[in-house]
């Protein structure tokens, strides 16, 4: 039986911790020392396979490879090829399974452990390459399948599917890793996570490692809830504590398997063992399940788009769609877009975003540019700033494929329609990549002028899509607005249509509302009473300018009254004052001719419309020298230019205290309460860094420095790899204006002390991801006390508690960026 077929017939039973284990065969005396698991593959193979018989007795029905960090990036820092680690790995688990039947070996990849840009300096491509080479090398070597796990980075996520899916046959299944506040390091929740991955189409997505078997529990709800395809769920053994130097989970046999058969009795289907667990967990957890009987994978038929950091779902709730960083019509951008100005794209969306828009559309096509490569600059750069999903909109396929392959999370694709030619060039790229695919309701023949007539070219596309394995939830109707004042016996057919698109179909809709008007006076009225008559209807999606008044007044009130705004709470919030929430945005169409016609329908290169462009830039409301409000927007482009501005006439000591701690107190309270997430949090933390340029260069000038704060001496502690967490600490602390040196991973407790008696810091901080290395935190904290440091050690990691700190023996226990800055300011106060 072939892995796919076995998931779909029932339980998939992996296996535990190799760690956990290889180290307990270290602290007995029983084992080799090696620096990384993945080097007994060549020194120690027999160990190895002794591990994976174990799981196999207690009744794994997949063995993971010893090759969680076996990528070039990790290991070319250890002296090994990631090919022989990956090839040697898997034939030592083939050779175990080789005598049980009906069991799977899986590739087991990890994070690269660096972040990915525009966060850190590792870009897609790299870590897509290092993740292909494991692919590939796994696969000749004979891996069934492969499992990605305990990844941080949705983004890194997506380039490792795409590495295995692109280089392979293998199925994959494919794992984050959350927080206690169900989300991972950057900012993706669950619905989220399963949003994208489906997208890509994974064979099961889930979760591993994380916290306690209660918040596992939690995540496994939140999965099955919105999930398709099969749930994985892969928790720890609890969190771990030291004693007599040794890391120990508490978490029993029994309490482990009452955990994972709740997620079975759930309807989770692939179960396993994270941090902690051992061949006697995943018994108990093989002989509990095995009594139930698989709950059928549900299918969720919800219509969603994402970014990096949240989902929008099209449904019966209408959403906006905000349509204005679109050329056409609207001079100032074509200009910005031919001079290479990010900052006017940037503005455009957040004021749109301001003004209540769900999804922001992408249209960059103009004559005498790359659109390519500029789509997915302006694609890259509104992803860095604001969280909310796009919509990518070009007629040019390969604009659509360059786009969709860097694009973080699964957002709408404008758009299709049903020519021939157009469905086969655009359906390929959508499977491939993932996306809710715009569908225009005309064809080889034009726009039918009835409503029967644009739903049978739904109907064609519909079913065409689906032959390509793309599902209806995955498609969006644009039944195509016309020009009210040369058509205007067609205007009602559009609206008529979708309501038929919506019974006959069962897909979702989507209209440029903006196009009704164009030729009339007063087109924000004509606009607001088509789009109620839409909304009336059954419209799901509303291709708008969110700044426009009248059109969200429309909008918000069609909500009250149908009952999608609870007790109308948003309206009252948004109108109780008397005024137009949105008269404070430059930019906001009054009543009054417009100067351009729409983009949308077949004249245009998809459905939406550019709008009219304004006078004043959309992100006026911030003055250029506001630099406290640009750098909250993390508008980094502009934070020089500010910061130049204050020091004619502030002194740099008053910019930083009034405008630049502010603001990152501000971005900093947002992200501890869940407004803003790691990537706006580090964004920010750039856009510092540009204001500093200035600072720094002005207290040069007249003979000055910048003295710091504080001092702060900064390791990952001995045998841990991993340093994400830790620089970004360090780029968070460097910004509030205090010094730190790193002396980067896997430091020994001799050096960190050496250099804590050398330059005296105020506070030395250690950082630990692996559970197998916090005694080597407690070893650097013991040896600092007794060589007499005398300042504070603070600590911090995923697998760490404030308790598990403080019983180690540090001083403060940081468990984000956030907290260490809190920590110095208490320090050097």
């Amino acid at each position: 039986m072939k892995f796919r077929e076995a998931l779909a017939s029932g339980f998939v039973f992996l296996d535990g911790s190799m760690g956990t284990v290889l180290q307990s065969f270290r602290s007995a005396g029983d084992g080799p020392a090696w620096k990384v698991p993945e080097e007994l593959n060549l020194t120690n193979p027999d160990l190895i396979c002794r591990v994976h018989t174990g799981y196999l007795d207690a009744g794994s029905t997949v063995i993971l490879t010893n090759t969680f960090g076996a990528n070039r990036i990790k290991m070319a820092e250890e002296g090994y090829d990631a090919n022989e680690i990956v090839g040697k790995a898997v034939g030592i688990a083939r050779k175990a399974v080789s005598a049980f039947r009906g069991r799977y070996v899986a590739l087991d990849i990890g994070p690269t452990g660096r972040l990915l840009e525009p966060m850190g300096t590792c870009t897609f491509d790299e870590a897509y390459e290092a993740f292909a080479e494991m692919a590939r090398a796994g696969e000749k070597a004979g891996a069934d399948l492969v499992v990605i796990e305990t990844m941080s980075d949705l983004y890194e996520l997506k380039a490792a599917v795409l590495a295995v899916r692109e280089n392979t046959k293998l199925p994959v299944i494919a794992s984050a890793t959350f927080q206690e506040n169900n989300r991972t390091l950057t900012g993706a929740d669950p619905e989220t996570v399963v949003t994208t991955l489906e997208g890509f189409g994974v064979d099961a997505v889930g979760f591993n490692c994380g916290h306690d078997l209660a918040h596992a529990r939690e995540l496994a709800r939140e999965f099955v809830r919105a999930a398709s395809v099969p749930v994985m769920m892969e928790p720890n053994a609890g969190l771990p504590s030291v004693e007599n130097g040794r890391t120990v989970f508490h978490v029993t046999d029994a309490e482990f398997a009452d955990a994972l058969e709740y997620g079975a009795s759930i309807g989770v289907r692939v179960l396993g063992g994270c941090c902690g667990t051992t061949a006697r967990h995943i018994a108990a957890m093989t002989r509990r399940c095995a009594r139930l009987a698989p709950k059928p994978v549900a299918r969720n038929g919800a219509t969603r788009v994402s970014s990096w950091g949240r989902t929008v779902t099209i449904g019966d709730d209408p959403v906006i769609v905000g349509e204005r960083i679109n050329p056409t019509g609207k001079k100032k951008f074509r200009e910005a877009l031919l001079a290479g100005d990010r900052e006017y794209i940037l503005s455009e969306a957040d004021a749109q975003i301001r003004a209540g828009a769900h999804v922001l559309d992408v249209n960059v096509g103009l004559p005498g540019i790359d659109e390519a490569a500029v789509m997915l600059d302006a694609v890259r750069a509104i992803q860095r700033t604001v969280p909310v999903p796009l919509q990518i909109d070009s007629s040019e396929p390969e604009v659509l494929e360059r786009a969709l392959r860097y694009y973080n999370g699964k957002p709408l694709v404008n758009s299709v329609n049903g020519k021939r030619a157009v469905m086969e060039a655009v359906f390929p790229i959508v499977k491939k990549y993932g996306g809710v695919l715009v569908a225009l309701a005309l064809d080889e023949d034009g726009i039918p002028p009835t409503a029967a007539g644009r739903l049978a070219v739904a109907r064609k596309i519909v079913e065409t899509a689906e032959s390509y394995g793309i599902d209806r939830k995955n498609l969006v109707v644009d039944t195509l607005t016309l020009t009210v004042s040369s058509q205007q016996k067609e205007a009602m057919e559009t609206v008529r249509a979708l309501s038929l698109v919506r019974s006959e179909l069962g897909v979702r809709t989507i209209l440029g509302v903006s196009n009704i008007s164009f030729g009339l006076p007063q087109r924000d009225l004509v606009n607001a009473t088509f789009l109620t008559a839409a909304l009336g209807a059954g419209l799901s999606a509303c291709i708008v300018n969110p700044l426009s008044a009248p059109m969200m007044g429309a909008y918000h009130a069609f909500r009250s009254i149908a009952g999608y705004d609870e007790n109308s709470l948003s309206y009252i919030g948004l109108y109780a004052g008397g005024t137009s929430p949105f008269a404070g945005l430059a930019g906001t169409v009054g009543p009054g001719p417009a100067d351009a016609p729409g983009s949308g329908g077949p004249a245009g290169s998809g459905s939406g419309s550019g709008g009219t462009d304004s006078s004043a830039r959309a992100h006026g409301a911030i003055a250029d020298d506001d630099l406290r409000s640009i750098i909250v927007a993390g508008l980094r482009d502009r934070a020089r230019p500010a910061a130049e501005l204050l020091l004619g006439r502030l002194k740099p000591v008053e910019i930083i205290d009034g405008y630049i701690v502010p603001a990152l107190d501000e971005v900093g309270k947002d992200y501890e309460s869940g407004r803003k997430f790691l990537p706006q949090l580090l964004m920010s933390a750039d856009t510092v860094s540009k204001a500093f340029e200035a600072i720094r260069e002005r207290l040069a000038s007249v003979g000055e420095t910048d003295a710091p704060k504080g001092t702060i001496l900064m390791a990952t502690v001995h045998g841990d790899i991993h340093d994400i967490g830790k620089n970004i600490v360090k780029a968070m602390l460097e910004n509030y204006g205090y010094a730190v040196t790193d002396l980067g991973k896997d430091v020994s407790p001799e050096r960190v002390v050496e250099k804590a008696l050398e330059g005296k810091p105020g506070i030395v901080g250690l950082s630990a991801l692996m559970t197998t290395t916090v005694s080597s935190m407690e070893e650097t904290i013991r040896q600092l006390r007794s060589a007499g440091y005398a300042g504070k050690i603070m600590v911090g990691g995923a697998v760490l508690t404030a308790e598990y700190a403080a019983k180690i023996g540090a001083d403060h226990y940081a468990k984000d960026a956030m907290a260490s800055v809190a920590i110095a300011r208490e320090t050097f106060s």
